[in-house]
């Protein structure tokens, strides 16, 4: 039998990079993905995933379980493989909220263009306030949702009109009433003098983007020291709960620590906050 010439092969670094290569063509990928882009066992699977994963080039997100390149591979591999720098880094501070214990679920939402923000994600694995398909890719109202006031209020002002101004040009139906009256302005007073963002009581009769349960959400800004990257939210159910006993709880503490958590990792990573033209 003849031999390749030079060094011999390893196969368990090849199994290894041929997960690689496929995630940086395919994004997000279940198991059964990658058993079958690879021929591989799930057992061998497993074994190279956890692997990467302790090495940081791969990450698991929380709402789907499905497996994604890590973002700290940099500009190695295409931008649309690779994690966002935001669900990557705020992933282990936020799973350890307080809130988390109390079963107060929660999203993490970032700035991702001019006047738009996305979930990148989520703890909405189960339960009555998982949506029927997952979250990850919602885009909150910037005008009406916890995350995007909490956003709009805590930018500085030229970021903040650079994104009013945006959505303004959209001349959605829905937000003329907000940007012509004062309406808006008001609610950002009022978000700043609470220190967080609330969602509109009849937000999901406007935005819902899947029938369920009336669930009620805040969210805090995730600042760093270059500015404001996006958002961390926590919901419940209206019908169980109310505003009064989600404060009394000690959940707002618990998300600006975290959210001052994640803004520190950004910093000590280096990843600054985007701007998409906007001045700082």
């Amino acid at each position: 039998m003849t031999k390749p010439d030079g060094p011999k092969r390893i196969r368990a670094l090849d199994r290894g990079l041929s997960i690689v290569e496929h995630k940086s063509n395919s994004g997000l990928s279940t198991l059964a993905d990658l058993r079958a882009a690879t021929g591989l066992s799930n057992a061998t699977l497993l074994r190279n995933l956890a692997t990467l994963q302790d090495r940081g080039w791969v990450r698991r997100n929380i709402v789907e379980g499905h497996y994604e390149l890590a973002h700290s591979l940099g500009e190695v591999l295409g931008a649309n493989a690779r994690a966002h720098p935001l669900a990557e880094i705020a992933a282990p501070i936020w799973l350890e909220m307080k809130g988390r214990l109390l079963g107060f679920p929660s999203d993490v939402c970032a700035l991702i263009g001019p006047g738009k923000m996305e979930i990148v994600e989520s703890t909405r694995i189960r339960g009555p306030m998982a949506p029927g398909r997952t979250s990850l890719g919602i885009r909150p109202s910037m005008l009406r949702s916890a995350h995007g006031r909490a956003f709009l209020a805590f930018s500085s002002p030229e970021v903040r009109d650079f994104h009013v101004q945006t959505i303004r040009l959209q001349d959605i139906k829905e937000n003329r009433p907000w940007l012509d009256s004062g309406r808006l302005e008001e609610e950002l007073d009022r978000t700043r003098q609470r220190g967080y963002g609330l969602r509109d009581a009849d937000y999901l009769l406007h935005y819902a983007f899947d029938p369920g349960p009336d669930i009620s959400a805040i969210a805090v800004p995730i600042l760093s020291r270059s500015g404001i990257h996006g958002t961390l939210s926590i919901l419940w159910l209206r019908e169980d709960t109310n505003l009064e006993e989600v404060l009394a709880l000690d959940s707002l503490n618990d998300m600006r620590q975290a959210a001052s958590r994640i803004g520190a990792a950004l910093d000590r990573h280096d990843i600054t906050a985007p701007t998409f033209g906007a001045g700082n």
